[in-house]
């Protein structure tokens, strides 16, 4: 009769170890190396991402406290606060990031979670929604003196972009928070017919226009400074009352009719809860009016997913003080989120990906398997 393996195990098989191994070849990973090997070191980060470890003396504690089970679990046999700081320190960053985007790229898969998007998505034809934005972790500068200065504190910038069908990231970058948001729009994955809703901060014409060269929609709020010439009033369809205009548009200056050659609707919106009406740019001519703004309301979900990863996994207080190690870090994040994702999907989990990495959290070194698992806490429900 086969052994079940462990909590942590079951897990781990969500990683595409291959893809890693050859990650680890194309860096060097572990040239050198004779102890505590690039996925010894995986293993651990995600062990104190999934357990909430506040420091590296909490990572050894916890571990020290199942050395017996080490070994099997995949963490090798030389754990210490030595060799975690160090492998931190000095391990190849694009070993960690590029596993976390083959990650997120994998957890693509998952069945959608927003029901309501789906209805949209069939109804207007729209392959996909993503939320795009970024987030900053301060921190201070006399621990970390490489971070610029900005405003007197040091920080860095996630810049991610959201799936909002599936609730699952598909890519993050790690930059440090003087960048700005629109630095890298023009290279973001887009898709073809799929609907990306964006932050003011992201309006760069040249950005918007690489979403409309990949045949693929934005959503965006206009800034204020931007000059445009009015071509056309949209008056074919009856509208809701919150919608005050309806327009065909161009730029007209220009830098941004050399970023945007083509036409643009502008969509001016009430919005009761603010108090005032604004404003949203988008290539998509077909869906109602009312549906853009709707549709707007739903960057919200990243913003709830940033606050998700910070509150839940660790990626506000760091185990190392060097940009290595807090790339590193971050990186493991995403790819410990996506493990979480992926093995909700297998099992058909329907509650919150809290409760789910609560349940999981206090039970990786148990033998049983996953699907047991939330039974026996649905038994106790």
């Amino acid at each position: 009769m086969p052994q079940i393996p462990y909590v942590f195990n079951q897990l781990s098989q969500f990683i595409d170890r291959d893809y890693f191994e050859i990650l680890v070849a194309r860096y060097h990973g572990n040239m050198y190396i004779k102890e505590f090997s690039c996925w010894n070191h995986l293993q651990v980060m995600i062990w104190a991402q999934l357990t909430s470890r506040h420091s590296l003396r909490d990572i050894e504690v916890s571990l020290r406290a199942h050395a017996d089970k080490l070994y099997r679990m995949g963490m090798g046999k030389h754990i210490s606060r030595n060799n975690i700081s160090h492998a931190n320190s000095k391990r190849e960053v694009a070993i960690y990031r590029e596993l976390a985007q083959r990650m997120m790229q994998k957890a693509a898969s998952v069945r959608v979670r927003n029901p309501q998007l789906e209805e949209l998505s069939k109804l207007f034809s729209i392959n996909g929604f993503f939320a795009i934005d970024s987030s900053s972790v301060k921190f201070e500068l006399n621990k970390y003196p490489w971070s610029v200065p900005q405003q007197g504190v040091g920080g860095i910038k996630l810049h991610t972009m959201y799936d909002l069908l599936k609730e699952v990231p598909r890519m993050c970058l790690i930059t440090g928070h003087e960048e700005r948001d629109q630095t890298f729009m023009e290279d973001y994955p887009y898709e073809k017919g799929c609907l990306y809703i964006i932050d003011k901060a992201y309006m760069k014409t040249r950005g918007l226009f690489s979403i409309e060269a990949s045949k693929g929609y934005f959503i965006v709020p206009i800034k204020r400074n931007v000059k445009y010439l009015v071509l056309k009033i949209n008056t074919e369809h009856e509208r809701p009352i919150e919608v005050l205009a309806d327009r065909m548009i161009e730029f007209t200056s220009r830098w941004a009719k050399t970023g945007y050659p083509k036409e643009l609707r502008l969509v001016t919106y009430y919005v009761e809860q603010k108090g005032k009406a604004m404003q949203f740019l988008t290539n998509n001519f077909k869906l109602p009016a009312e549906k853009i703004a709707l549709l707007y309301k739903y960057r919200w979900d990243i913003e709830v997913f940033f606050k998700w990863i910070k509150q839940h996994l660790r990626i506000n207080s760091f185990y190392g003080t060097s940009a290595n190690a807090i790339m590193i870090q971050i990186y493991t994040a995403f790819t410990a989120y996506c493990i979480l994702a992926l093995v909700a999907d297998a099992i058909s989990y329907k509650g919150s990906l809290y409760d789910f990495a609560n349940m999981l959290s206090v039970s990786l070194t148990e033998k049983v398997y996953i699907r047991d698992l939330i039974d026996r806490y649905k038994e106790l429900d």
